[in-house]
């Protein structure tokens, strides 16, 4: 309502008086004066502006406001209280007609600033108002979830019917008959005679691949004298890789697709031609219709995908392209709304196409009629917080999954192996280390010590005891230094010891507990790693995991735990006219590359990451991927940080995005290293310091006398232990040293590094064999990428800041809704496995009376989007929950149901109108005749291309850019396609949100922004002139024509294709071969005339003109705009 203020905009920071339905507190008294004011300055603004939605005469008050009485508006509506009397500054109702930064009421236009001012003044003055009896008090509605299901039709369970007895016993061919004749003769109705032949044929072909027969095969069928004639065709017709191309347009309409984004710029959505490819092969599969949902909720995540049967590669992954079909917004002001936006529309697209609920009608307040409260809308909002879009290498991840887990088992494999022998060698080194490390003592105790004399006299070599001794000096001074406690130790006098390791235990001051931790790979567990592909293996390295060359020998132990790149897995590309990401993000190669951190709430706004080498971040806010244009670009970062280096804090700024939810994700830079060990977020710039050994060491001195013999000791025991036990923080970093200077810690111990060597060249081998076995570059394709767990909270309202409870991600309670979801990851395949359940009414209702409709003009239920209370009520309920049950009996298959209805002796019936049943059912609901319908734009551009010649049956690929008009003009305005679209069927023609086909447009094919499960028919002026003038249409008139005049028409039979035809064969041919019959006498008299009308023009003889391809063009142009030509009778 236009002068009405909603109840959303009136919400209390807390409620004041009385809750609606109580009884009020007395009015104060008032000066006159001030209750005049009201009278004649205030109360006719709240009539003006308000009272229509807010008031007792309101049929209801919206959102449980009426601003009516003084109590009334105290009280407030859903939220709490409207004002605060004398406290203007805190009554969201000035709040709200001044526009604020919540709600802008009246929402159509702002009132004048001399009102805005007379209701500020009047809540200044506590709000006057007169004497007055209390008004009625308002009791809000209960909404009662079972009393609405028990009400409604569509959420009782599927019903088992049995079919019925009918009179005309005779008539019917199947049991769906019977449903359909009973219905008639209850009413006393007759059903119409059977279609002829050519009828049924033309219509059956339209139906099943959307082209018309050949005059061969209408041939064919009339010369089938079997009863079995109509199934051969049927059968053939299932079996025809165009029957995936024509239903799969009938899908995609539910789906919204489109291949571009909209809004300014109508940026690509990359790759998305896959997804459409992906349908029509599933529809030629048969895939049965719940795995095909399954598929498209959340075939990411089955445990084991459907894979192409040649190629091998995932299909099911590529059903969940259609989340992402929608439109989107580039540089949105307000981000957290753009993404309410575009959830609504995901919410509203899956619950009109599954199920046939309006969802989305209870984004701001429980569903007006259906048995959907706002919780449940906002239930579906966690399904896709917890998910992500992403561009998934679908071609190849099959393959390349297999192999990187063999190579993970081969790491492991290595590491182990190689790990047991340096345990083995350090074990048999304990004396050689105690000796050694005594040693190092006496040097540096010695000024200016002969070093081979103490060598000598400790049973080392002065070779293994000088380096030793450069360690231990270098350490002393350095306590990020692995043997830094050693070298301290060691050249302190051993009274001064004892100090020194109650030192050690003391760790360096990190400010890392001043920050909220998103992700430390040193604790992550396996359910939190997200990747992208496989460029960081199959998942973090973990602290004290043994690091291999690429030859495969030991080369290091990790000290923390850390997300880091393998190299083997760098030659990554996108395949040939793979189609990289829009705006900022187009050269950053995600694809594969890729992972993400949980999603977390941003509390100060600076993110912080410990990192090593070069990447690249990228901040998603609310889930916003389109940045382009002035906004949002700082949700970009790269860093270069050199690998040798130790790690460093980047910090990433992002606090206008205080209070927004964000993940983040990685992506290596070119052939860069990238190692992320630890993401937080925070006030405070965090700082790093390496692991420290002093823990570790100061436990095994614990207890000892700290002599140089019990020095010693713990010198060589630490290492030995620290190899054993190289996960523990402390651990790592002496581990990491002894292998990364194995020459002096065993050393150069000959027979180690042979077998180190042998297991690395066997190593070196597998994984040569291994990495030959990757693809690397592969197709790619818009899909679903699992995240950490989210719940959404109830916007109040619909407003984005206006926040209630957390509604628990699940269907609607309705259908069941409580069951508890996955906390982990999204719950998208639990959703999708109870949604698809035989126990849902819904499921298989929806998807065969979609059926219906498509086959007979109508369906059975006629609003086949919305089965709610405003949809319309079956008009064969009997039937359809019948049809529900086949369906699911003879396994969810599509192509059966199918068969079965066009077998029917009701899809068979004529078209003809007659008798008295057209009085009594104008509408023909009850189906006592075929209806007659117009073919789809596509259908009928098909038709053309067919007939002409110009059909090019190539499947799949890229899409045909669409042919652009001088008229078509606007930003983002791509090339233009060719004006025939290279002859490829409508469905592989582009499909572009800001430049779509006038021609289509026409022939009511719908704009992408929706479900639209039932197509218009319009019949209007500009159809009849885009036949008569499109340069296309008469183009291939033109073609047909020129090959009809050299007897060469492509649909002629072939046995006399190159035989003299007279002219008269050859009109009758052409009508066959458009109209699926031959023609009238008025008509074939008609063409007569106009053959030799053109002779006498052009002065040509019978001869000449029957020879001539522009009179032969105009007949076929002619033929293109009688009305059989794109209607199906």
């Amino acid at each position: 309502m236009s002068r009405c203020i909603a109840a959303s905009l009136l919400i209390s920071l807390a409620a004041l008086g009385a809750t609606p339905g109580t009884a009020a507190e007395p009015a104060p008294d008032f000066p006159e004066a001030d209750v005049e004011f009201f009278e004649k300055e205030v109360r006719p603004l709240l009539v003006r502006h308000c009272y229509e939605c807010h008031s007792a005469d309101a049929e209801e008050a919206a959102g449980s406001l009426r601003l009516d009485s003084r109590a009334a508006i105290l009280a407030g509506g859903d939220t709490g209280a409207a004002i605060e009397a004398g406290n203007p500054e805190k009554s969201l109702l000035i709040d709200a007609i001044n526009w604020g930064e919540l709600y802008e009421m009246p929402p159509k236009t702002k009132m004048p600033d001399a009102e805005i001012a007379v209701l500020t003044r009047w809540v200044k003055m506590g709000a006057p108002w007169p004497k007055e009896e209390a008004a009625p008090e308002f009791v809000k509605k209960a909404f009662d979830i079972d009393a609405r299901k028990s009400e409604h039709w569509a959420w009782q369970p599927l019903s088992h019917p049995l079919p019925p007895k009918v009179t005309h016993a005779d008539w019917p061919r199947d049991d769906i008959d019977r449903f359909i004749l009973a219905k008639l003769e209850q009413n006393k109705f007759q059903p119409n005679s059977v279609a002829d032949k050519r009828t049924w044929l033309r219509r059956v072909y339209f139906d099943l691949i959307g082209l018309p027969p050949t005059p061969a095969e209408i041939d064919a069928f009339l010369a089938d004298e079997t009863p079995q004639a109509k199934e051969v065709v049927v059968d053939r017709l299932l079996a025809s890789p165009q029957y995936g191309e024509k239903w799969a347009r009938h899908w995609l309409d539910l789906m919204r697709y489109g291949e571009s984004r909209g809004h300014e710029f109508d940026y690509d959505i990359p790759n998305v031609h896959e997804y459409r490819d992906y349908v029509i092969r599933a529809l030629n599969l048969d895939l049965p219709y719940d795995q095909f949902v399954i598929e498209h909720l959340a075939g990411d995540l089955l445990e084991q995908p459907r894979l192409h049967p040649d190629e091998q590669y995932n299909e099911s992954i590529l059903g969940t392209g259609f989340w992402h079909l929608g439109e989107w917004v580039h540089s949105p002001v307000d981000i957290r709304k753009d993404e309410a936006d575009r959830f609504d529309n995901m919410v509203d697209v899956m619950g009109k196409s599954f199920m046939a609920l309006t969802i989305a009608c209870a984004r701001c307040h429980d569903h007006k009629f259906d048995a959907i409260s706002q919780a449940d809308y906002y239930r579906q909002f966690g399904f896709l917080q917890s998910s992500e879009y992403r561009q998934v290498r679908f071609e190849t991840m099959e393959q390349n999954g297999q192999v990187a887990a063999k190579l993970t088992d081969l790491d492991r494999h290595t590491q182990s192996g190689q790990n047991s022998l340096l345990r083995e060698a350090a074990a048999a080194r304990q004396s050689n280390w105690k000796s050694l490390f005594a040693a190092a003592i006496a040097v540096l105790k010695t000024k200016d010590a002969d070093r081979a004399k103490i060598a000598e006299e400790h049973g080392v070599r002065v070779e293994q005891l000088s380096p030793l001794v450069r360690e231990l000096q270098q350490a002393a001074d350095n306590p990020q230094h692995p043997l830094h406690p050693f070298g301290k130790l060691a050249s302190a006098a051993e009274d001064q010891r004892a100090e020194l390791v109650g030192s050690l235990t003391t760790p360096a001051a990190q400010s890392a507990a001043d920050m909220q931790q998103v992700i430390d790979f040193a604790t992550a567990t396996e359910t939190q790693w997200r990747a992208n592909g496989y460029a960081f293996g199959t998942g973090p390295q973990r602290i004290g995991q043994l690091e291999l060359s690429a030859e495969g020998l030991p080369q290091g132990v990790r000290t923390a735990g850390a997300a880091v790149r393998d190299a083997r897995w760098n030659q990554l590309a996108r395949g040939d006219g793979v189609q990289p990401d829009q705006g900022r993000l187009s050269g950053w190669d995600q694809g594969g590359r890729t992972f993400r951190t949980p999603t977390f709430e941003l509390t100060d706004g600076r993110v912080y990451y410990l990192v090593r080498g070069s990447g690249l971040v990228f901040a998603v806010i609310d889930s916003h991927r389109m940045i382009n244009g002035p906004l949002h670009g700082a949700s970009l970062h790269s860093f270069n940080i050199d690998p040798k280096e130790g790690p460093r804090w980047i910090t990433q700024d992002l606090r206008d995005y205080q209070g927004h939810r964000i993940h983040l994700e990685f992506t290596p830079k070119d052939d860069q290293p990238l190692e992320v060990l630890q993401v937080a977020e925070g006030a405070v710039t965090p700082t790093y310091a390496a692991p420290s050994t002093g823990s570790f060491v100061a436990a095994k001195l614990a207890g000892q006398p700290l002599t140089d013999e019990a020095l010693s000791a713990a010198f060589a025991a630490s290492l030995l232990d620290a190899i054993g036990n190289a996960q523990q923080t402390a651990a790592a970093p002496l581990a990491d040293w002894v292998v990364k200077n194995r020459a002096l810690a065993f050393d150069h111990d000959r027979d180690l590094d042979v077998k180190l060597r042998q297991l690395a060249a066997d190593h070196q081998a597998k994984q040569t064999e291994l990495v030959s076995q990757i693809r690397f570059r592969s197709r790619m394709a818009p899909a679903m990428w699992d995240g950490s767990g989210e719940n959404e909270r109830v916007m109040i309202r619909g407003a984005t800041r206006n926040l209630g409870d957390e509604a628990q991600r699940g269907l609607p309670v309705a259908l069941g809704g409580s069951h508890e979801f996955d906390a982990l990851g999204s719950g998208r395949l639990q959703m999708a496995q109870q949604m698809m359940s035989p126990d849902n009414p819904f499921a298989s209702r929806v998807i065969v009376n979609r059926l219906w409709h498509h086959l007979t003009g109508r369906g059975i239920v006629a609003s086949v989007d919305n089965f709610g209370v405003l949809g319309e009520e079956p008009t064969h309920p009997e039937l359809l929950d019948y049809l529900s049950n086949e369906f699911i009996a003879d396994g969810w298959s599509m192509k059966r149901m199918i068969r079965r209805i066009v077998l029917t002796q009701t899809y068979a019936m004529s078209s003809e109108p007659g008798g008295p049943e057209e009085t009594l059912d104008p509408d023909n609901k009850l189906l006592h005749r075929m209806r007659i319908r117009r073919l789809t734009g596509e259908a009928i551009r098909d038709e053309v291309l067919a007939i002409s010649g110009r059909l090019d049956r190539q499947m799949y690929g890229h899409s045909v850019p669409t042919y652009l008009t001088e008229f078509m003009q606007g930003r983002g305005r791509p090339a233009s396609g060719p004006i025939d679209g290279n002859g490829r069927r409508s469905v592989y023609l582009s499909i572009r949100r800001n430049f779509l086909s006038p021609t289509m447009l026409a022939f009511d094919v719908p704009q992408p922004a929706s479900t639209v499960g039932k197509r218009n028919q319009s019949n209007v002026p500009a159809q009849a002139l885009i036949l008569l003038n499109d340069p296309m249409i008469y183009a291939e008139a033109q073609r047909w024509g020129a090959a009809v005049a050299r007897q060469e028409a492509p649909h002629w039979d072939s046995a006399v294709a190159h035989q003299e035809e007279s002219r008269e064969k050859r009109i009758e041919a052409m009508f066959v071969t458009a109209l699926g019959r031959p023609p009238f006498d008025a008509e074939a008299a008609a063409v007569s005339a106009y053959f030799a009308e053109r002779a006498e023009q052009m002065q040509l003889s019978p001869e000449a003109a029957s020879a001539h391809p522009e009179i032969w063009g105009d007949v076929a142009h002619a033929l293109f705009n009688v009305k059989d030509f794109i209607y199906l009778r």
